[in-house]
């Protein structure tokens, strides 16, 4: 049974997510969540319903040097609720280096279409990391 995997650009105002199915390898953006309008785990469980996901890719702040920040600290205390609330869900982490950067290069300034397109440069480098 080929993989569904949901991919999450963590952020504390803005939430980007992108899908892919293992058997294709192609992550596509999905959707921004703006955390001041919707509730971020309501919005998670429908996409996990609908696509039946099996596993997140959860793009994760990392410093050149390794040593983590507050950015880092804030994404793995997050992981750690995915954990308990998708507890069947296999959760995967992805460095998010520069995938903001890449999206704007793609997208411009839209910050809707820069956070689920960042999701989706992370997902895929994770698909090209372990196809």
């Amino acid at each position: 049974m080929p993989k569904n995997y949901l991919a999450i650009d963590y952020g504390e105002r803005r939430v980007g997510l992108a899908f892919a199915c293992g058997s294709i390898g192609i992550a596509f953006p999905r959707e921004t969540i703006d955390l001041s309008e919707k509730n971020l785990w309501t919005e998670l469980e429908k996409q996990v319903k609908t696509n039946k996901i099996t596993d997140f890719v959860l793009g994760m702040p990392i410093h050149p040097n390794n040593h983590p920040d507050s950015k880092q600290k804030t994404v793995e205390n997050f992981a750690k609720e995915l954990q308990k609330k998708f507890p069947e869900i296999e959760l995967h982490t992805q460095d998010e280096s520069y995938s903001t950067q890449d999206a704007m290069a793609i997208v411009g300034t839209s910050k809707n279409k820069i956070d689920k397109t960042a999701a989706a440069i992370i997902l895929q480098r994770f698909l090209a990391g372990n196809f």
